[in-house]
């Protein structure tokens, strides 16, 4: 196995954060964690396997990554940096796109994940069609956006969302997204896998992201949620 850049995914997610700017109302909940297996397929055949654990609290707005293989550090994003950590000592910081209110985990706990937060976007809802237990709509970019941008569809099944797929404004497929195994937790209802088809400048990469062990409001883990970055 081959070692994942796991932040590859996550600046990809990064890049379509910015289309969507209405901010996260608040709910009830305020703090998830999981621990998470990615298991990834590079366009030459490489694979690649990230084990570890989330953490994220809304209020905080920090991105933990407690990685434990393939070899054990912390990566942490805040604002628009990462930090990478190992053995409590900072190696690497480096510019990023914030993705904080993006995260898997965020729009779980804000009831966004079923729309993938386009309700509440400046997106723009053009057509809804039924086929059979699923339900399918297309949502448009502003007129602003469509210079770089295209359309994103959303399917639904059982009131969840259960896969997205993005366009570039050449109406090209840039990303497919699967979601299975919804769990309910506390009233939220939670994907447990997640399938990314990226495809970049052409090539085809797959990841598959698993989770388990789920918490929230977890108040046994401070200082995981709120981890300290050590000055270098």
């Amino acid at each position: 196995m081959k070692r994942n850049n796991y932040f590859t995914t996550l600046l990809f997610f990064g890049i379509i954060a910015l289309w969507f700017t209405t901010p996260m109302t608040a709910q009830d909940h305020f703090r998830m964690s999981a621990d998470y297996t990615i298991k990834g397929k590079s366009p030459d055949g490489t694979q690649h396997l990230t084990t570890g654990t989330a953490y994220f609290d809304k209020n905080i707005k920090k991105i933990v990554f407690d990685v434990k293989f393939p070899q054990k550090e912390t990566w942490v994003q805040k604002d628009t940096v990462i930090y990478k950590i190992k053995n409590d000592s900072l190696i690497n910081r480096s510019k990023s796109i914030n993705i904080a209110d993006f995260t898997i985990f965020s729009m779980t706990l804000s009831g966004k994940l079923s729309d993938y937060g386009l309700k509440d976007s400046k997106f723009i809802l053009t057509n809804v069609e039924k086929d059979g237990d699923k339900i399918i709509s297309t949502w448009e970019p502003p007129v602003t956006y469509k210079k770089f941008m295209g359309k994103v569809m959303i399917m639904k099944q059982n009131d969840n969302i259960a896969g997205v797929i993005f366009f570039n404004k050449d109406g090209i497929i840039i990303s497919r997204q699967f979601f299975r195994g919804y769990k309910n937790i506390k009233g939220m209802d939670f994907p447990t896998e997640v399938i990314i088809e990226k495809n970049i400048n052409g090539e085809k990469f797959y990841e598959i992201t698993s989770y388990e062990n789920i918490k929230v409001d977890d108040y046994e883990n401070e200082d995981k949620y709120d981890y300290k970055i050590p000055t270098p």
